[in-house]
C-alpha cells in the first residue's frame, strides 16, 4: 500500500515538471548548426581592429608633410601663413607639393597672366554695310547709295568682287530671332579677303592690332584670324581668336590656354 501511493506522487510530481517546463524543443537541424556556425565567425570578425582606410592613410601623409617642414599642425592660423615669405600661404604650397620654406620653390601658373600687353589698335573700315540678303541677291549701302549683288559682281567705285552670298538666319542665346547673313568680297588687287556681315561696320584685313613684351622692348603687329610667333618663344604659336577696340582674344595653340588681355 505504501509503495503504490509513494509511485502515485512520484508520477504527479514528474507531471508537475513537464508543465512547468513547458514542450520539449527539438533537436537544432544541420541547417540550423551552420547558420549559427557562420554568426559566430561573423561576430569574432566584426571584433578584430579596422584596417586603415584611404581616408586614414591621406591623413597621415598630410600630417608628414608638415611635420617634414616643421610646421605646427596645432596652430589654426599655421595653414594662412606664410613661412617663406614668397606671398604663397602654406596650404598653398601643400597643394602644390612645394617647400614652404623656400621662397624660390613656387611657381605661379602661366595662365593667371598674360603673355604679352595689347597697347594699340588701329580700324581700317568700309564705307560699305550689308543690309539685307535674299534669294541668293545681297543689298549693299555705301553712304546713301544701294546696289544689288550676286555673285561674280564687281562693287562700283571699288575693286571687291563678290565671292560669296550666304543667308544665315538664326537666333540668339536668349531664343530671339537674328540675321547674320553675309558676303564675301574679294580684292581684285591684293587678293585680300573681306567679310561683310548684315547691320555690322567692315573692317579690311589691314585693321591690325599692337602687342607688346612686358618691358615694351618687343612689338608684334597682329591681325585677326592670324596666327603668329612671340620672338624669343621658339615653338610656340599664338592665334588671334577676336581683335577689338577695347581687348583682344588670344589662344596658344599648343596649350590651348585663352588670353583675353584689355587695351591698355
Amino acid at each position: 500500500m505504501k509503495l503504490a501511493s509513494f509511485c502515485c506522487l512520484a508520477l504527479a510530481f514528474t507531471t508537475l515538471l513537464a508543465a512547468v517546463a513547458g514542450p520539449q524543443k527539438p533537436a537544432p537541424s544541420d541547417a540550423t548548426k551552420e547558420s549559427d556556425a557562420e554568426f559566430l565567425k561573423q561576430s569574432k570578425e566584426a571584433e578584430l581592429p579596422v584596417a586603415k582606410t584611404e581616408a586614414t592613410a591621406e591623413r597621415a601623409a598630410y600630417e608628414a608633410w608638415f611635420r617634414k617642414y616643421r610646421l605646427d599642425l596645432n596652430d589654426p592660423k599655421m595653414l594662412d601663413a606664410d613661412a617663406d615669405g614668397d606671398g604663397v600661404s602654406n596650404r598653398d604650397e601643400f597643394l602644390a607639393d612645394t617647400n614652404p620654406r623656400d621662397a624660390t620653390s613656387y611657381t605661379r601658373p602661366e595662365a593667371t597672366r598674360a603673355p604679352m600687353r595689347y597697347t594699340e589698335f588701329k580700324e581700317m573700315a568700309l564705307p560699305l554695310v550689308l543690309d539685307s540678303v535674299s534669294g541668293g541677291k545681297a543689298v549693299i549701302r555705301n553712304g546713301e547709295s544701294r546696289q544689288t549683288v550676286v555673285t561674280g559682281d564687281t562693287l562700283r567705285g571699288f575693286p571687291l568682287r563678290v565671292m560669296k552670298v550666304s543667308a544665315r538666319p538664326t537666333t540668339d542665346k536668349e531664343g530671339a530671332k537674328t540675321d547674320r547673313s553675309q558676303v564675301e568680297l574679294e580684292d581684285t588687287t591684293t587678293r585680300e579677303r573681306v567679310t561683310l556681315v548684315k547691320g555690322l561696320p567692315a573692317k579690311t584685313t589691314a585693321t591690325h592690332g599692337v602687342l607688346a613684351s612686358p618691358d615694351g622692348r618687343t612689338t608684334v603687329k597682329v591681325h585677326a584670324g592670324e596666327v603668329f610667333h612671340w620672338p624669343g618663344e621658339p615653338g610656340v604659336s599664338y592665334r588671334v581668336i577676336d581683335l577689338a577696340r577695347g581687348e583682344i582674344v588670344l589662344q596658344q595653340q599648343e596649350t590651348k590656354k585663352m588670353w583675353t588681355i584689355p587695351k591698355q
